[in-house]
């Protein structure tokens, strides 16, 4: 072996790990990222599907990216355009639709053709939750607190914690009824619409199985809120001109101008230790690393039974990552089209709803009833499915005069009880292209091109275990100090030098760059002791 060479090596190219990287870097220390793939930015990236089509086959909206990172990246002197997404139509199974979108007073318009009662109570609805918002989006750039207080940090967290429930002490209630009701029983007690009440509450069977009526859901009510906060004077809830993976290329250049190394076609097999300490890293060409300490941007489960597989690590902590809930439930689609779809009862030609996004909403108890199906392991019919154009900001991501769709179908969980997904992902795909077509007359005859991934190739592709692209579920019981397991949630892990700093901590999933961030404060903090 050679003598140590790096401060800090860490695995994984995605929006976090670079973040982490440039941090890093800026403080001093001697970086390296390795990617896996020929590219960075992990399920944050754009790729070519098929001649002249490109999309971005992760995340494929920006919305929560943290405001200190716009400005430490400069990402707006680096080019990065966000196109404002434009309004949501809500299509339904009854041949109803709802559109929503930033002007409150036309929200309100539509929502009386559904109950006049609903539409007062949406601009009150709103704005609650808006405030609930401001105590809770400053916590995503703090460590998450041990509440047994084990030292001054987390006296001084749980202070701050304390001075902003103090500060918004008003919406306490609708604050922890968020983190503890379901979807479903909050929107019950405050909209009688069936179809205002889907528009609302299908966020809550994103990227898990949890249904509407799952206690603990609620939470997800904020998720629009939390994307558009505007504190970086850019709109940060929109379209990346060019896909997702112009995003992460800034960052890359970012973090190589602060000091890093990134290095692609660069797979980890493990991890190397030396006792209860993490010193370097081993490639599947049999390479070897060594550095002072280790970051892992992979998901807790790929960590710690994948690549610490070999690792002393304690019984019980090994035990809590395996019951560490990570099954993802998607399928993902991309569409090469001939020409841009219209969607029935609406007006022809491009419309508002083309720069946005469309959900096609079951009712909240047909979500349940297939949520319910997917926890068991059955792909579910007719589930929700969320698509967008994102040509119309963007023509450059197709041949001239050709349009993609990007489209997430939810409810088709990773484990199947049946049959596998290599044997079914092409007919669930021709599925949900016939039930879209019933809101999108002609659509079959528009695609010349297609890409499916299935939760399986989400795993294969991206590294994403259960091909779940939040690192995990976004349950109450694995958030904040509970984030990947109690008493583990400081980014810091059994292993002395191995730290975690994706989307399996604190504070989750989401292109936030909070997670890289806070592991690399943490890092620095620790560094500095050593020294």
């Amino acid at each position: 072996m050679t003598a140590r060479t790096w401060d800090a090596v860490i695995v994984g190219g995605g929006h976090n790990g670079l973040v982490a990287a440039f941090y890093l870097a800026r403080g001093g220390l001697k970086t390296l990222v390795l990617e896996r793939r020929p590219f960075v930015g992990g399920a944050c990236n754009t790729e070519e599907f098929a001649p002249g089509y490109r999309a971005s086959t992760g995340a494929y909206v920006l919305s929560m990216l943290r405001p200190a990172i716009w400005q430490d990246f400069k990402l707006v002197e680096r080019g990065i355009v966000v196109d404002p997404a434009g309004p949501t139509l809500n299509l339904y199974p009854d041949g109803a639709s709802y559109l929503l979108g930033d002007d409150m007073a036309e929200n309100v318009e539509a929502t009386k053709h559904f109950s006049v009662a609903d539409s007062r109570a949406l601009p009150a609805f709103e704005d609650e939750l808006g405030e609930v918002v401001k105590a809770v989006l400053p916590i995503f750039d703090m460590t998450a607190p041990d509440p047994r207080v084990r030292g001054l940090d987390d006296l001084r967290t749980l202070l701050t914690i304390g001075r902003l429930a103090a500060r918004h002490r008003k919406h306490a209630n609708e604050l922890l009824e968020l983190f503890t009701s379901s979807a479903g029983q909050v929107l019950a007690e405050r909209f009688e619409s069936e179809h205002v009440r889907a528009a609302l509450g299908w966020h809550a069977i994103n990227d898990s199985t949890a249904g509407p009526s799952t206690p603990g859901s609620a939470f997800v009510l904020l998720h629009d809120h939390a994307s558009d906060t505007g504190d970086a004077g850019v709109r940060q809830w929109g379209f990346v001109r060019g896909g997702m993976g112009v995003l992460t290329q800034k960052m890359a250049d970012a973090a190589r101008e602060a000091g890093a190394t990134v290095r692609v076609d660069a797979e980890v097999e493990s991890v190397l230790t030396k006792g209860d300490r993490a010193v370097g890293v081993r490639l599947v060409d049999g390479e070897e690393i060594l550095a002072t300490r280790v970051l892992s941007n992979a998901d807790p489960k790929r960590t710690f039974l994948g690549l610490c597989r070999d690792a002393a690590l304690p019984d019980d902590f090994v035990r809590a990552i395996e019951a560490y809930r990570c099954m993802g439930t998607s399928i993902k689609i991309n569409l090469g089209l001939s020409a841009l779809p219209e969607a029935k009862g609406q007006p022809k030609g491009l419309q508002p709803y083309h720069s946005g996004i469309v959900e096609v909403n079951p009712f909240i108890a047909e979500m349940d009833l297939q949520q319910a199906q997917a926890a068991y392991g059955v792909a579910a019919r007719d589930s929700h499915v969320e698509l967008c154009f994102p040509t119309v900001h963007d023509p450059s991501l197709a041949p001239e005069g050709k349009h993609i769709a990007t489209i997430d179908v939810n409810s088709q969980p990773f484990h199947l009880r049946e049959g596998t997904w290599d044997e079914i992902k092409e007919t669930r795909a021709d599925e949900v292209i016939a039930q879209l077509e019933q809101h999108f007359p002609g659509l079959s005859g528009l695609v010349e091109h297609r890409q499916v991934l299935s939760p399986l190739d989400m795993e294969r592709v991206m590294g994403l275990t259960g091909g779940h692209a939040l690192h995990g579920d976004m349950a109450p019981h694995q958030l904040l100090f509970m984030r990947p397991a109690r008493g583990w949630a400081k980014y810091r892990t059994p292993l002395r030098g191995l730290y975690l700093c994706g989307a399996g901590t604190h504070p989750g999933g989401g292109v936030t760059g909070a997670n890289g961030r806070n592991a690399a404060r943490e890092v620095l903090k620790d560094a500095k002791k050593r020294r």
